[in-house]
């Protein structure tokens, strides 16, 4: 059975020009007064079934939240179809509703009827709770007294107590530290192999692209895009360039002609390379109009979509370049391939400030692909390659 469907699902957010509109809506029932109006969501069309987990992403204002107020019942929809079979639970704000003077234990008792839970459903998930977030020495002790990491690792216990048929996570996965993150992405994927169908809206893409088997990208209400997560997150790094739509395109209206090449050291252009060797990225572009406060970097994507590494000429003290125009550029970044072997894709950006997020002339994401080969590198596992001595010693035996 499907868990959520969406067809042709449309949201609008309707206000006032002025505090008396506002009464006469009021006095009127809605007929009059309203004059303004915001589309959220516009259309959307698609499907979840049990077991996915989906990640949507977006920039702020696509539409994010009111889809996930429209599944959970917060809000109603205004045109389309939309079905949610099965319980539904949203982890949002992990804390919201605790009583800093309660303990924790009367936290977990008053919150579980929130979250729905009975009363002897509470009693016999307690002590799993608490061993859960680590907080069996804490059971007793008034919240007042929690750090804001140990509230939020009880948050998430008590809420995951129970498997939902439906789970939506929205921002909430920067739960303590790294260990109990890991533990909390293991129970969510724990509930996916029992059929429960997952929602994650995060701007966190390396863990959209690592945890998620599929990515919405919405955009002013739109779906942009559908599908597997390294091809989404590539269309949103276009979206944050200052495209509306998807493109392939490798030029932009202040850079053009840009060709890339990576070379090995022998100088060779080539898409295979060896572990351990040093490898040259050339970049060379023509300017149309001059960029002042200019920053020009790479970035390195594993098959799977997982940032490897990047940097760029801000990083690397070399801030604000000036680029004029027409002339031609040439940049050159010198690094060691210390990655395992495997496919990787290699991206590039020139754009103003320490981050895109200021402004961005160019976006080229998978602009080159290449491969790595161990060679006679010793066998090892992971992403990144270490050089490692190793050395044993046997010492006598003390009497």
């Amino acid at each position: 059975m499907i868990s959520v469907v969406l067809e042709n699902l449309s949201k609008d957010y309707h206000g006032f020009s002025k505090p008396w509109k506002r009464i006469l809506a009021g006095l009127s029932f809605g007929y009059f007064g309203i004059d303004s109006n915001f589309t959220a969501l516009r259309s959307l069309s698609f499907r979840v079934d049990p077991g996915e987990i989906l990640g949507i992403i977006g920039r702020n204002g696509a539409g994010k939240s009111t889809l996930l107020k429209l599944i959970t019942g917060v809000i109603r929809k205004d045109k389309g179809n939309l079905f949610v079979n099965g319980s539904v639970r949203a982890l949002l704000e992990l804390s919201v509703g605790f009583n800093p003077e309660l303990s924790g234990e009367e936290n977990v008792y008053y919150n579980g009827l929130v979250w729905g839970y009975k009363p002897s459903e509470i009693k016999e998930l307690t002590d799993s709770i608490f061993e859960f977030a680590e907080l069996n020495e804490f059971r007793k002790t008034p919240l007042k007294n929690y750090s804001s990491g140990m509230a939020m690792r009880l948050g998430f216990s008590l809420a995951t107590a129970k498997r939902p048929d439906i789970l939506i996570v929205d921002e909430a996965l920067a739960v303590g530290d790294a260990s109990f993150q890991q533990k909390c992405l293991k129970r969510i994927k724990e509930f996916s192999n029992l059929g429960s169908c997952i929602l994650v809206v995060s701007h966190d893409l390396g863990l959209i692209s690592y945890f998620c088997t599929r990515v919405i990208l919405l955009n002013k209400g739109s779906i942009l895009f559908d599908g597997n997560p390294k091809d989404a997150i590539e269309e949103y790094m276009y979206v944050l360039a200052g495209g509306s739509e998807t493109s392939t395109a490798h030029n932009s209206e202040t850079i053009k002609d840009i060709q890339i090449f990576l070379k090995n050291p022998k100088g060779l252009d080539t898409r295979h390379h060896f572990l351990g060797e040093k490898a040259t990225l050339r970049i060379e572009f023509q300017t149309i109009r001059p960029i002042t406060e200019g920053t020009i970097g790479f970035h390195i994507d594993s098959e799977k979509g997982i940032r490897i590494f990047g940097t760029n000429s801000h990083h690397l003290g070399k801030p604000n370049l000036t680029l004029n125009g027409p002339e031609r550029s040439v940049v050159e970044f010198q690094f060691p391939i210390q990655f395992g072997e495997g496919k990787y894709s290699l991206g590039v950006s020139i754009h103003k400030g320490e981050s895109h997020i200021e402004g961005s002339y160019f976006w080229g994401e998978s602009v080159l692909d290449f491969e790595v080969e161990r060679g006679k590198i010793e066998k090892f596992v992971g992403l990144s390659y270490l050089p490692t001595e190793f050395s044993i010693q046997f010492l006598p035996k003390s009497d």
